[in-house]
């Protein structure tokens, strides 16, 4: 089966999902960019899914997350803060953390307005738990 074929086809799509879930990890590392780009809204049913499918990649995910982070696509930083990044391992929040504080000290007024800036001081509460 090629793997393209189970990127997702709209935002309902779980059942793509699904069939990745079933699949080696290592299977899908080719498409994460097209996997993410329905993790754009936090609202959408993938969105929760592709987090947790892309959960395990870990470290592999940070050059994809700071993309996502040095785009003007403030929403999307939102939901792949709330849905993924917070439930990343310590150790590769430590990976982001300029990233994260530029974020959470230094948004843009756009990344305000989405709460951008609160999500990620949170998170960076979280890697300075002990």
């Amino acid at each position: 089966m090629e793997i393209k074929r189970l990127i997702p086809k709209d935002k309902m799509d779980i059942e793509s999902v699904n069939k990745l879930k079933a699949l080696d990890i290592n299977l899908f590392k080719p498409i994460i960019p097209d996997l993410l780009e329905w993790t754009a809204d936090a609202n959408w049913p993938t969105t929760k899914e592709i987090g947790k499918l892309l959960l395990p990649l870990g470290r592999e995910l940070v050059p994809h997350l700071r993309k996502i982070f040095a785009s003007d696509d403030d929403c999307w930083k939102y939901s792949i803060l709330v849905k993924l990044v917070i439930n990343l391992p310590k150790s590769v929040l430590s990976e982001m953390e300029a990233d994260l504080k530029r974020l959470a000290f230094n948004p843009t007024e756009r990344e305000k307005q989405e709460l951008v800036d609160e999500e990620a001081a949170d998170i960076l509460s979280l890697l300075y738990q002990t």
